[in-house]
């Protein structure tokens, strides 16, 4: 299907640095959330064999049936994070980019950090200090654990943090053992170190990731640059010329149709309506090119107003060849031939066009631009607002006018 393309732009207030910024922003964050999701399977297995190590560590101190729904809960809210990430990494990259991600991901570690502090209060024995030091331990085990897992976006591990370490604290802080408001003490340093540390590796990451996200960026445009042009966005001669190439060497079975066109009087409009007219009458026209291709096809800026489009199909006949040739060029002239629209004017801008047909077995690139080229030369010489397809007798008329003094031949026809 041709590829719908709108001759306009939504207005919008914002200038291109703040549309940029936000691009680049929401980059960044598609980067992290990828990032979190990708080593998700990390933190949520050892917390599973943390969970199993605490529970057989309290079996003898607390009841059983709290350790076991303990323990599933645990289990079930680490299956649910994985089929998070699991559906996260088969989803698309558009829709990776979606901020629900990042929000189902929040509320999961939330969750877990939530479950994770309910063993601070279920399993908390204070005239068994063997075990408080070991739920302590693990507690702050999977705390810390969670800052180099999690911290590409730093304020989720405060999600995780806080539930984990706050009723453990509330525990100690409110129990008549002296030594436990020393170890809850003890554990408010230990939390806020480690929600210092998450912010630095935050940071870590997210110059990693900007860096990343530049170099990508600047390989882009240097890209762009070399295979596009710069006013109408179009490939250039240099991409048009290696795409069918490797059309010509690669595919054997391709046929289609290379046109070479440029446009009658856009000197004349150049110079009377002026260079940002022309401008935008070449940027009209991309468009109009742009929308009229179907798949597989390209259309490139040469210089200029010269424009070539290359056209495939599976028509294997001569016959069928021509035919569909034919239909092709007539809804070309078609949808380029209506009034331009230019410094609140109508003008009328017709274009001359010159093809011809290819079998891609055996085809040579600069013949076929050779061709089209002079094929187009003729339909300006017969009028212009034309099309001419190629014929061998073309190229004898051209060599035959290349040997005759320019002073003894017919003015040739301005392009």
């Amino acid at each position: 299907m041709p590829q719908n393309v709108s001759a306009s732009t939504p207005l919008d207030s914002g200038s291109p640095d703040d549309h940029a910024d936000s691009g680049r922003a929401r980059r960044l964050t598609c980067e992290k959330v990828h990032i979190l999701y990708s080593n998700l399977w990390q933190p949520v297995y050892a917390g599973i064999l943390g969970a199993v190590l605490l529970v057989g560590i309290m079996w003898e101190a607390v009841d059983h049936v709290v350790l076991i729904s303990w323990l599933v809960a645990i289990i079930a809210i680490s299956l649910v994070r994985l089929r998070l990430a699991s559906l996260f990494l088969q989803a698309e990259t558009a829709s990776q980019a979606r901020p629900i991600w990042t929000v189902w991901f929040a509320l999961a570690v939330l969750v877990a950090g939530c479950v994770w502090g309910l063993a601070g209060v279920l399993m908390f024995t204070p005239d068994r200090p063997e075990y408080i030091a070991a739920l302590a331990i693990i507690l702050s085990g999977v705390a810390a654990g969670s800052v180099t897992m999690i911290s590409a976006i730093w304020w989720i591990v405060i999600l995780f943090l806080l539930p984990i370490g706050l009723p453990l604290q509330w525990m100690f802080f409110t129990s008549e053992v002296p030594t436990h408001t020393m170890m809850g003490i003890v554990m408010v340093v230990f939390l806020s170190l480690l929600v210092l540390t998450s912010r630095r590796l935050g940071r870590i990451i997210h110059d990693n990731i900007s860096l990343r996200v530049s170099m990508a960026d600047r390989e882009a445009t240097i890209y762009r640059q070399a295979y596009y042009d710069a006013l109408t966005d179009l490939p250039n001669r240099r991409m048009f010329i290696e795409r069918l190439e490797t059309l010509c060497t690669g595919d054997q079975h391709a046929s289609g149709l290379v046109l070479f066109m440029d446009l009658d009087r856009f000197k004349l409009i150049n110079d009377t309506l002026g260079h940002a007219a022309g401008d935008d009458l070449l940027i009209q026209v991309a468009q109009r090119l742009r929308a009229s291709l179907y798949d597989g096809d390209m259309a490139a800026r040469l210089s200029g107003d010269e424009f070539v489009l290359l056209a495939v199909t599976d028509a294997q006949t001569s016959d069928a060849l021509e035919a569909w040739a034919e239909a092709y060029m007539h809804s070309l002239q078609q949808a380029l031939s209506p009034p331009y629209r230019l410094e609140a004017r109508t003008v009328e801008v017709t274009p001359s066009m010159g093809y011809t047909c290819f079998q891609a077995s055996g085809c040579d690139y600069g013949e076929l631009l050779k061709e089209a080229d002079l094929a187009m030369y003729q339909a300006k010489e017969e009028g212009r607002a034309q099309w001419r397809r190629y014929q061998p007798w073309m190229l004898d008329e051209a060599q035959r006018l290349a040997q005759v003094p320019f002073s003894d031949s017919a003015s040739p026809a301005g392009r």
